[in-house]
């Protein structure tokens, strides 16, 4: 009797059990996951042999070449779910014809239209689909996100499509467009007033013409003998700096992620990408309220300036050009990135990137620095069988100075279906050296289709026969992913980021710069990007210069012949303080003060050099400098 009871008890037991194991569990929340926490410090080794999660393979998830079945993805989640995949950035190919430029031939955003899948991507049954894979991912302690390629291109049809739409962006003044006419002393202008006109000025002498409209037309006479310019400015439809633009993304983007999904969905979604992030913000970028912001923050009217941005106006040209950027980012960090930023730093969620030049056009966007640092973890790709090294340095530099928790690697992308251990290894050894800390490897596929169908190949994950291997070697990954991700970052080297230059004088190349950053980590000296707000906002104290959690001790200025007024006085006080300031090939010639041919400019280079621009132009040889308090320039 006594045994038949405990049998009975056993077999409720047993019952309540399966029970139990039957009920949806919980997703795990993804909040927080992956940032570096200090708990992790007081045990290096015991979390190093074990990380925590969140950092494991993010891999881009190409829901492509066949029809979602949840039985599938189910399959597919067990087997990832056994290795140190964290987590899923869902993706879409393009198809129509993949073009090398950024012209849209086809009517189509950037690279090409979507391919949409099945179910369509965004459609009804598509979002059941997300929120139940998002969910059990949840339950497998994992993550999911949406990679935007594609799908965030203008014209696609998709949710930046739908901004177009918004009514309060309708017959905003978002472009300038300048037309430029030449005429002779003595010569009269004779134009018929445009639409949508801003200002009409004449160079040289700022002679401003659109108080002279009579009757419907422009009429001017140039005096002297010499050659006038004049520019006809008006404005275009564009909202890329609106107030709202950032508010109403988050609205048909990624605000529905949250609408759409039930708790045990959201509790799943982590890691959103950006990729080739298509914001078409140019040095003619305007908005309604410009003039007034720009007054507001610089102390001067821009507008008979206008003209700097179309062609050199005279020696002011650097500084309208400087401050002009200045102001517009401003403006595009407060109504477009910060917004996004916060809603991703909010929810503690990885936000990464892979956007357009990787910071080896330092104007992208503008200002690639400045725009990069509003995501949690900015980062770049690793294509083919190529090094990405300067890209990931100049990444990791954005997210050491703007205390961001990681840098996104996505590796290693149309390298084909050779790949072996040793060459990953090999490469993503070369990344963690230049601060690479989230790995994505590019290829993880829903589907081959019976071989033929692929993306950017190869698949690196359970397609490989060395998937046995492949899943030591995403341990490794783990494992140097969290280490990297843990304390400060520190070296001795600052190494000043050319965006300054290139704003002033387009078409220069930042050749010299990335030359000398491959230069110095070739020799072993380990180094930073820093941008000039960083240098701005630095401290100096025991002859270092403090950005965040960085201590330099050795400034460096790189072909720099343009930057803010500001990050020449910094380097001036730094090296003051005893703190070493060198320099290599072109010195500034201009900057934000005054433009060119500033006596104020050629006082600190001769102070900080020995020389000026002019001499180092004309190829008067360099002296090293030592201060009374040890600094060198």
């Amino acid at each position: 009797m006594k045994n038949s009871t405990k049998v009975v008890k056993k077999g409720w037991l047993l019952i309540l059990l399966l029970t139990i194991l039957q009920q949806p569990v919980a997703g795990q929340l993804q909040k927080g996951r992956g940032y570096p926490k200090k708990a992790y410090e007081s045990d290096l080794l015991q979390y190093f042999a074990a990380p925590p999660g969140g950092y494991g393979n993010v891999p881009f998830y190409w829901w492509n070449g066949d029809s979602l079945r949840k039985e599938r993805l189910q399959e597919q989640l067990d087997i990832l779910s056994s290795s140190a995949v964290d987590g899923f950035a869902v993706s879409y190919i393009h198809t129509s014809p993949r073009i090398d430029t950024l012209e849209n031939r086809d009517g189509y955003g950037l690279y090409g239209m979507t391919e949409p899948g099945v179910p369509h991507v965004f459609s009804d049954k598509w979002w059941e689909v997300w929120n139940w894979f998002s969910g059990e991912a949840g339950r497998r302690g994992l993550g999911a996100g949406l990679d935007d390629y594609t799908v965030g291109w203008n014209g696609n049809g998709y949710y930046p499509d739908e901004l177009d739409t918004v009514a309060v962006f309708r017959d905003y003044s978002g472009e300038l467009v300048i037309r430029v006419d030449s005429i002779r002393g003595g010569e009269t202008y004779n134009a018929l007033q445009p639409e949508n006109l801003l200002t009409v000025v004449v160079w040289p002498g700022k002679i401003v013409l659109t108080d002279s409209v009579t009757d419907g037309r422009i009429r001017w006479r140039a005096p002297g003998k010499g050659i006038s310019r004049i520019y006809t400015i008006t404005t275009a439809p564009g909202y890329v700096i609106h107030p709202e633009h950032g508010n109403k993304l988050l609205d048909v983007y990624f605000n529905r992620f949250e609408e759409r999904m039930d708790d045990a969905g959201r509790a799943g979604m982590n890691y959103f990408f950006q990729d080739e992030l298509a914001y078409p913000i140019h040095m003619l970028t305007w908005s309604d309220d410009f003039s007034e912001e720009f007054i507001r923050r610089k102390g001067y009217d821009i507008v008979p300036y206008l003209p700097a941005l179309k062609e050199p106006i005279g020696p002011v040209t650097p500084r309208v050009r400087m401050d002009y950027c200045e102001v517009l980012m401003h403006l595009s960090e407060d109504r477009y990135c910060k917004p996004i930023y916060q809603w991703h730093a909010d929810r503690g969620l990885m936000y990464g990137c892979d956007n357009l030049s990787r910071g080896k056009d330092p104007t992208a966007y503008i200002d690639y620095f400045r725009a990069m640092s509003w995501f949690t973890a900015p980062g770049n790709d690793a294509p083919a069988r190529g090094s990405s090294f300067l890209e990931t340095k100049i990444s990791s530099s954005i997210a050491h100075l703007y205390s961001r928790p990681r840098t996104w690697l996505e590796a290693f992308h149309s390298m084909g279906w050779g790949s072996s251990g040793a060459w990953l290894t090999d490469q993503i050894d070369h990344h963690f050296v230049a601060g690479g800390n989230l790995v994505c490897m590019h290829g993880l596929y829903y589907s081959t289709h019976g071989g033929w169908w692929e993306w950017a190949p190869p698949d690196f994950h359970f397609r490989m026969p060395y998937w046995p291997h492949m899943k030591r070697w995403l341990d490794y990954t783990e494992r140097m992913s969290f280490i990297l991700s843990q304390g400060s970052h520190v070296c001795d080297i600052a190494l000043v980021y050319p965006t300054e230059t290139i704003q002033a004088y387009p078409g220069t190349k930042p050749d010299g710069v990335f030359d000398l950053a491959l230069k110095l980590s070739n020799s072993g000296l380990d180094f930073d990007f820093v941008d000039f707000r960083s240098l701005r906002d630095a401290s100096i104290e025991e002859r270092e210069l403090r950005m965040a959690d960085e201590r330099y001790k050795v400034l460096i200025l790189a072909d720099m012949e343009a930057m803010h007024h500001s990050s020449l006085t910094r380097a001036l006080a730094f090296y003051r303080a005893g703190g070493i300031v060198l320099a290599m090939g072109r010195l500034p010639r201009a900057t934000s003060a005054k433009g060119e041919k500033d006596p104020e400019v050629e006082a600190i280079l001769r102070e900080l050099f020995g020389l000026t621009a002019t001499e180092v132009a004309a190829g008067k040889p360099a002296k090293k400098q030592v201060n009374a308090a040890g600094g060198v320039g």
